[in-house]
Formats: C-alpha cells, sequence, structure tokens
C-alpha cells in the first residue's frame, strides 16, 4: 500500500536539533567508543573549531584492538557525501540516511560552508512521517517477511560479520520450537550492544586465538516486538519510545516478519 511523500512539504530546517554530542580529530579512538557506547550513537561526528571533518561509525571502531587504542579519531575517520544543510529536502534525506544506515546526520551551513549548525536524527523523520501515514497502513503491509537471524550459540564474530554482509543493526535472536512448528525470538542482538559490552576488538584479536563471545552473552532477552495487524503508526512510536530501529513481527508467537525504520521510509517517500 502506497501513500503520497510524507516528508515532500518538510525542509531540515523543520527538524535539525543541536549538535551536542561530537569528538574533535585530536581525540583518540577510545573516547569516540565512550561517547558511542554511552549515548547509543551509529553516527558521531568530528568537528574541529565548528567544521564539520568527518564522521566514524561503529565499523571503524570495531578494528581498532585494545593495543591500538592510543590512535586519534582522525586515523579513522572519513569524510562522508551525504551532508544535510537547513534547506535540504527531507524526502531525501531520509532515504539517503536509509540507504546508509544512518541514524544521525550533521547538519553545516552550506556545501562550501561546512560550520556545523545542527543535527537530523531518524526519530525527528519517523516522526513526521507518523502524521502522514494512511490510517489503514497496518505493519504486514510494510515488514519484511525475508528475516535475517542469529542462534543464541552463535559466535559474537559471525554476528558482525553477518551485520556487515546485510547492513542490518540488529538482529533477532531466535530459537526452533519443533513441537509447535514456529520460530521464536528469544531475544535481540544490536551493534549497541556488542560496542556497549566492550567486545569491541572482534576481526583482529580473535585471530589471535581467543574466544569469541557468543551471542547468549550478550543479548537482550526482553524482546520488543508488535503484531502484523498494529498500525504501522504504533510500530514507529515503538521505535521511537524505545530507541530501537527494527522490530520482530511476531504472530501467535511465531516470527513472521521484521519491520524496521528502512521500511517505514520507504513507505513513505517512495
Amino acid at each position: 500500500m502506497a501513500c503520497r511523500d510524507a516528508l515532500a512539504a518538510f525542509r531540515v530546517s523543520d527538524v535539525m536539533r543541536p549538535c551536542a554530542v561530537f569528538v574533535s580529530s585530536r581525540d583518540l579512538v577510545t573516547r569516540a567508543r565512550a561517547l558511542m557506547r554511552e549515548n547509543g550513537l551509529r553516527t558521531l561526528p568530528v568537528i574541529d573549531g565548528g567544521r564539520l571533518e568527518g564522521i566514524v561509525t561503529p565499523r571503524e571502531v570495531m578494528h581498532v584492538t585494545s593495543t591500538r587504542s592510543n590512535i586519534p579519531v582522525a586515523g579513522i575517520m572519513f569524510s562522508t557525501h551525504l551532508l544535510a544543510t537547513p534547506g535540504t529536502s527531507l524526502s531525501e534525506l531520509a532515504r539517503q540516511m536509509t540507504e546508509l544506515d544512518a541514524n544521525d546526520i550533521p547538519v553545516i551551513q552550506s556545501p562550501t560552508d561546512r560550520t556545523v549548525v545542527g543535527l537530523v536524527k531518524m526519530e525527528d523523520l519517523l516522526g513526521k512521517i507518523s502524521t502522514k501515514l494512511p490510517k489503514g497502513l497496518s505493519v504486514e503491509d510494510v515488514m519484511v517477511k525475508e528475516v535475517a537471524t542469529c542462534g543464541e550459540d552463535d559466535e559474537i564474530t559471525q554476528v558482525w560479520e553477518l551485520m556487515e554482509r546485510t547492513r542490518y543493526s540488529g538482529l533477532p535472536v531466535v530459537r526452533h520450537d519443533g513441537a509447535r512448528h514456529i520460530t521464536r525470538v528469544v531475544g535481540m542482538i544490536t551493534r549497541s550492544d556488542i560496542i556497549g559490552s566492550g567486545a569491541t576488538r572482534i576481526s583482529e584479536e580473535s585471530s589471535k586465538g581467543r574466544v569469541s563471545a557468543k551471542v547468549k552473552s550478550l543479548m537482550r532477552t526482553s524482546v520488543i516486538s508488535i503484531s502484523p495487524k498494529a498500525p504501522v503508526v504504533e510500530a514507529i512510536e515503538l521505535m521511537i519510545k524505545r530507541n530501537v530501529g527494527r522490530l520482530p513481527v511476531l504472530d501467535k508467537d511465531n516470527l513472521a516478519g521484521i519491520i524496521c525504520r528502512s521500511d517505514v521510509v520507504a513507505v513513505a517517500c517512495g
């Protein structure tokens, strides 16, 4: 079920907020890691003298081992091609943010003046979308039925590699119930969970013979889910309230699909 572009009438200036959390290029990666962990961030702006120099994401942080913790942010940051100005269309920005799996985008003064004037968060875009969606649009109209999952005994290294391949920020942890012929969701694991656990130097340190942690040691057992018959607006409200990007869709305890922010943006701006 399609709808008219829900964000066509809005600009970045309608939703941007102050950019309160950032690092400088001279800060150590350990500080960037701590800020991302404490604030649940997937995008951390790098700002020097008020000017945007680049961004840091979990992908860069994960590959810095504990023995190389004296590396400055300048050594891992990268310039982003996704730049927002106060006049940028929210519709176009939303599409680009979902394509790049970006949750927070710094707002600069203009393409020629990279002075940071604010920040746009995905939750702000979702809030605008929720006011414009058709009332009859349900989760089952939007959800994806083919779900990437993991098991409780899978190694964190394997889960991270799966997240890298699929670009998913979180995965349902499942257990197959043969007696009832259903797939039960017993937990969720996200990029933030992995970073927050301190198990962030995966690829290099695991190659030194260390045993990788199991999913069951890091997963959240309190699963935030939704029914396929629920309105999409309810899913959006739940994502914003609980600060999650993906919701397992459960039909009588069985995993029927998943709905994430990119699905909502696709139907709202497509």
